[in-house]
């Protein structure tokens, strides 16, 4: 899966599944600060990243992860490994 794949794929989960704006989803976004996510939007996060990804990844890495960009890559270095 490419860079790009993983942008569009997390971008449409923003905005189709989280119900965010478009205009709102860009690499420069921060995910507290300018969406809000809360806990429960961190859970979906971390199920869509799983079961999209097959990356396993915890709410505290999430809370860890200031922009949209920290996230796409966080997903590009971990796609594949479920541990």
């Amino acid at each position: 899966m490419t860079k790009q794949e993983i942008i569009e794929q997390t971008n449409a989960f923003f905005i189709h599944t989280l119900d965010f704006d478009p205009a709102m989803i860009t690499p420069n976004t921060e995910l507290r600060r300018d969406l809000g996510i809360t806990s429960v939007d961190a859970v979906a996060i971390a199920s869509f990243v799983q079961k999209t990804f097959s990356c396993a990844i915890i709410i505290p890495e999430i809370k860890a992860l200031v922009t949209l960009q920290d996230l796409y890559d966080y997903i590009e270095q971990h796609k594949n490994d479920p541990s």
